[in-house]
């Protein structure tokens, strides 16, 4: 839909403008479809999907669960309440705006839409190359539609000062002589209306910081949008801020945050006050990371796991099924234990006579 017909009007309505006009009308063409089929893959192929998934192993705490955590946890953002629902399929609480793909089998921070075209999400980490694609698309139908009618109109109006026609005799004249520039005309104006009109509908979204998947549910329909920060704050926030790496590979349900060694500030916290944090579910999910010293929690029995209807895991990882267990503890010190060695017990002898 983009690569075919670009080519079709370089070799055709391009090479006209660029022999009559100037070389600058194809190279701006040029870059158009280079940037739109760029981002379009690089769009489809930025958000992973979750291969294995179970609803039982809590990847942080490396334990299988015998049971849930609370289903809703109630938070206070910016003075709005929201809800943090957990998210069965990948273990976590979802934050505000994010929602589960069942498609990708993700969760979306500040989800969207899935899109079919692309086969992916279209969420926090990919929308800044979305809105991308089809702003540069949007504006290649234009400018294929604007270039193919000025063609035939430009050949018209030759036709009807060389052969002496009139207007309707010299735009069918044209119409022959020019078959490629009419057909890429009436493609790109019956596609107009929705590259186009897409690309509008995703600037207002932004100006009013919202997504697809709220706007259409109405999430702050007569209410205050928390989120909003102005025409240009929203544009700043959602197409310029920087993004933050990846909490987690979802291809692999590995977790990348926090780094290798790093221990939450909450747990830091209780560490240098001397406290142990409670093993139970709520403590779990509060902790990012549990530290390396923790004692390893052999997995349920393979007939005690329950499968998610529709899960591609039948079977554990050899990581999973054979745990690493805790390094026995080196024997205790003589210091440690209060007991002397004989020569310090002579010496102390011989100093009390």
């Amino acid at each position: 839909m983009i690569f075919v017909p670009s080519l079709l009007w370089q070799i055709f309505v391009g090479s006209f403008f660029a022999s009559q006009y100037s070389v600058l009308i194809p190279i701006l063409g040029f870059l158009l479809q280079v940037s739109s089929i760029y981002l379009l893959l690089a769009t489809a192929l930025s958000v992973p999907r979750q291969k294995d998934f179970t609803e039982h192993y809590d990847e942080r705490s490396k334990v299988w669960r015998t049971r849930e955590p609370q289903r809703f946890y109630d938070v206070l953002l910016r003075g709005h309440p929201f809800k943090l629902k957990y998210c069965k399929t990948c273990n976590i609480y979802r934050p505000p705006r994010c929602t589960h793909c069942s498609v990708c089998e993700n969760c979306v921070e500040r989800f969207d839409h899935h899109c079919p075209w692309l086969g992916n999400c279209i969420g926090k980490r990919n929308y800044r190359l979305f809105y991308g694609f089809v702003s540069t698309t949007g504006a290649l139908n234009i400018l294929v539609l604007a270039t193919a009618v000025a063609q035939l109109a430009i050949r018209a109006s030759v036709l009807a000062e060389e052969l002496q026609l009139g207007a309707g005799d010299a735009f069918g004249q044209a119409l022959l002589q020019e078959a490629m520039a009419a057909v890429l005309a009436i493609y790109a104006l019956g596609i107009v209306w929705f590259t186009f009109g897409l690309c509008a509908y995703h600037n207002w979204l932004v100006c009013t910081n919202q997504t697809t998947y709220e706007q259409i549910k109405g999430a702050f329909s007569g209410a205050v949008n928390p989120f909003h920060r102005g025409i240009l704050g929203n544009y700043w926030d959602i197409l310029c801020s920087p993004v933050r790496p990846r909490y987690f590979n979802a291809h692999f349900n590995r977790l990348l945050w926090p780094p290798k060694g790093m221990m939450p500030l909450e747990q830091q916290m209780r560490v240098k006050a001397g406290l142990t944090l409670p093993k139970t579910d709520t403590a779990e999910m509060r902790d990012l990371r549990v530290p390396e010293e923790s004692p390893c929690t052999p997995p349920l029995p393979r007939e005690q796991q329950t499968i998610r209807p529709g899960s591609q895991e039948r079977y554990l990882p050899t990581e999973l099924a054979q745990p690493a267990c805790q390094e026995p503890l080196p024997p205790p010190t003589a210091a440690e234990t209060g007991v002397t060695s004989p020569k310090k017990g002579t010496a102390l002898r011989q100093n009390e006579l």
